[in-house]
């Protein structure tokens, strides 16, 4: 008799159907379903639609709580599936074009591991939901026997002191790929180490976000350092999430882990002072090598990881989908590099980044001013024309005849004067889709100053000895560290190609498109109130309203080491990477200059209580994409070699040289940003002959 099943509501089904599963091909039983010709885990349909092919997928990795305790599934009952409904991933291995397709299938998916996520259907007429699945990838290794285990990870951007805190102060953390409708994980990796939850009583879920988790009690949780060969025990890798099987899940079980309660003390003093809690006696230790005027805001100042909440909890409420990562490296670009650009295909929100980082700096453009003393306004956006060519068209002219120079229509002078008037104010200039003109023509002067030392950066509007007479406009603009300077950028057939030598100089942030899923997500989670956002993120927001001036901003700021600032591991690295490139293109390599731009960067990753937010591994890889492979560009036959090849047949890439050298590290996910980088700059070779 089969039992009546109540119909999911939509977030329970959505959640479930959000859950990754590993599974394998169904063993040959009198108990699998009765839906092909034969009795096979995989085999054609009934005569009715010879050509349809149905399998059996045997979950062999916990299942979502749901499909147990509401619809009652069996463990040992198994997904059934058709090829026609994972048209999309058989013909993307190109198995749908086989001679004999039930072979090809057949040979792909057995003894292998499955990774997938469910899809529930409901039968109207039986009152009951079949299990269907979506095909994610087939792991070509061996498969293991006995039961495997999900093993999310905190996303890149948490380093292991922080998540460490997180733990023992109960805050709430995320994890991206893993939800609520699971078994509460026993193993989480963040940063080169394993968090063992001996107690499963040790997490709670959120009741309000699926992929929101507490750490109930920290004196279960002890650290692991991240084994050698992790990547060789782990499997079904996607993502946030992997899995390790029952024999590995043990010795994982056996490791000496340190207890992260050891490590719990109460804040200090010094800590309190950095919190803006305590009197102005004391100089927190990450800038007390700051001048007297900028110590003089230490009382009243924002923390800079508190603006970087800001930043994100501004984000979330206006529903854009940035990642923590995009943040911080945006941040720290402006930081570090007197120009940023940020790139991207149109509508990954380039434009909005920057304007929302002007916002939660408090700046606001003229027409937000008006009815203020100010109405100039501190930010500045320039929609760059085709038609710009020189100079002149973002500035002006000087008019000989007349003596008087004439303002270009952006105002952009007028704007950097008043910047110039006002250095304990931030400005920050936009140039929207800057490469839609060529940059290197109107942009010149720009470019020049951005090589001169502070103080020095001053932009010449006429010849000294021309008869001006406007005294403001003779002795020209000098170019302050109070402005910042952004462009957004496509790279497609429409718009120019940067120099090197403007690339040398600028840091080339490329935005990826997130999923819709995520998107949704964050719609349907949308922020009302910042303790909302607290309760949520576990991220305190203070001072959520006020205005950051300049030597707030400079506060930020550590001083350039120049190489010093990197390790000897890292400047090998780049060494190996410059002769590479060098030898493909004697006049493109990693200069002098980017090194130490590199180090820069590096050094000013925000930091909470002491410790940078982002992994170092990870701002290395970031500035590795940004700083170096940007510069990577050009056709098949000339760069293949060093870029690597994408087999669309199988789907697989061959590192090139810049490649082998990246993974040649102790831990070759170090630097995955670049792979993936240079990857997709393979897959463009492949289809269209050349790379942007």
């Amino acid at each position: 008799m089969t039992t009546i099943i109540t119909r999911l509501n939509e977030l329970d089904k959505r959640e479930i159907e959000n859950c990754y599963i590993i599974g394998k091909l169904a063993e040959e039983s009198h108990e699998l379903p009765r839906l092909g010709e034969e009795l096979k885990p995989i085999t054609y349909t009934s005569n009715k639609d010879p050509e349809r092919i149905v399998f059996y997928i045997q979950a062999i990795s916990p299942e979502p709580e749901l499909l147990s305790n509401k619809l009652g599934k069996n463990p040992n009952e198994v997904y059934i599936s058709f090829d026609s409904h994972n048209r999309r991933y058989f013909e993307s291995k190109k198995l749908n074009k086989a001679e004999n397709r039930l072979e090809a299938y057949k040979e792909h998916l057995e003894n292998k591991l499955i990774l997938f996520r469910p899809r529930l259907t409901y039968d109207d007429k039986k009152g009951t939901y079949h299990y269907n699945i979506e095909l994610v990838f087939v792991d070509d290794e061996k498969l293991e026997t006995g039961t495997y285990f999900p093993v999310p990870s905190m996303a890149k951007v948490t380093t292991s002191m922080r998540f460490k805190k997180i733990l023992q102060e109960g805050k709430p953390f995320q994890l991206t790929n893993y939800n609520s409708y699971m078994d509460l994980p026993e193993f989480i990796v963040c940063d080169r180490h394993i968090y063992h939850f001996t107690d499963p009583d040790a997490l709670k879920k959120s009741q309000t976000n699926p992929n929101t988790f507490y750490c109930n009690d920290p004196e279960v949780v002890t650290e692991i350092p991240l084994p050698e060969n992790w990547s060789y025990m782990t499997k079904g890798v996607y993502k946030e999430i992997s899995f390790i099987s029952y024999d590995n899940a043990m010795k994982v079980r056996d490791m000496d882990g340190k207890p992260i309660i050891e490590d719990f003390e109460t804040p200090n003093k010094e800590i309190e002072i950095q919190r803006g809690e305590s009197s102005s006696t004391q100089i927190p230790s990450q800038i007390s090598s700051k001048t007297k005027d900028q110590k003089s805001y230490i009382n009243n100042s924002i923390e800079e990881h508190n603006f970087i909440y800001r930043l994100d909890y501004l984000a979330r409420k206006k529903n854009l989908s940035y990642s923590l990562e995009d943040l911080i490296n945006f941040h720290t670009s402006l930081k570090t590099s007197r120009f940023t650009i940020l790139g991207g295909m149109s509508g990954t929100g380039k434009t909005e980044l920057a304007k929302l980082y002007a916002e939660a700096l408090g700046l606001k453009d003229k027409g937000e001013v008006l009815g203020l003393k100010d109405k100039k306004g501190n930010l500045k956006v320039i929609s760059v024309k085709p038609s710009f060519t020189e100079p002149s068209d973002i500035l002006g002219f000087f008019n000989h005849q007349s003596g008087v120079f004439m303002e270009s229509e952006t105002g952009l002078v007028s704007f950097l004067k008043n910047a110039e008037k006002n250095p304990n104010e931030l400005y920050m200039v936009l140039f929207d889709e800057m490469n839609l003109g060529q940059v290197e023509h109107y942009f010149s002067d720009f470019i020049s100053i951005l090589e001169f030392s502070k103080g020095e950066q001053r932009l010449e509007l006429v010849s000294p000895n021309s008869l001006c007479y406007q005294p403001e406009i003779k002795e020209g603009i000098l170019i302050g560290d109070n402005v910042l300077f952004v462009g957004t950028a496509n790279f497609d057939e429409t718009t120019k190609d940067f120099s090197n030598r403007l690339l040398d100089r600028a840091n080339v942030i490329r935005l990826d498109k997130p999923s819709f899923v995520e998107s949704k997500r964050r719609e349907e989670n949308s922020l009302d109130s910042t303790s909302q956002y607290e309760e949520e993120e576990g991220n305190e927001l203070k001072n959520i309203t006020d205005t950051i001036n300049a030597d707030m901003f400079r506060s930020w700021i550590t001083e350039e080491k120049g190489l010093q600032s990197l390790k000897d591991a890292e400047l090998d690295l780049l060494d190996r990477i410059h002769e590479e490139i060098s030898n493909f293109d004697s006049q493109t390599g990693v200069s002098f200059r980017i090194a130490k731009q590199i180090g820069h960067y590096m050094d000013n990753i925000p930091k909470y209580e002491d410790d940078p937010i982002m992994p170092r591994h990870v701002t290395f890889d970031y500035q590795i994409k940004q700083r170096i492979l940007s510069k990577i560009r050009g056709h098949r036959d000339q760069i293949d070699q060093l870029v690597g090849i994408y087999d669309e047949h199988t789907q697989k890439f061959t590192a090139g040289r810049l490649g082998l050298i990246i993974s040649d590290l102790e831990e070759e996910e170090e630097l995955s940003i670049s792979v993936k980088f240079l990857q997709q700059k393979a897959k463009e070779l492949m289809r269209n002959g050349y790379t942007l």
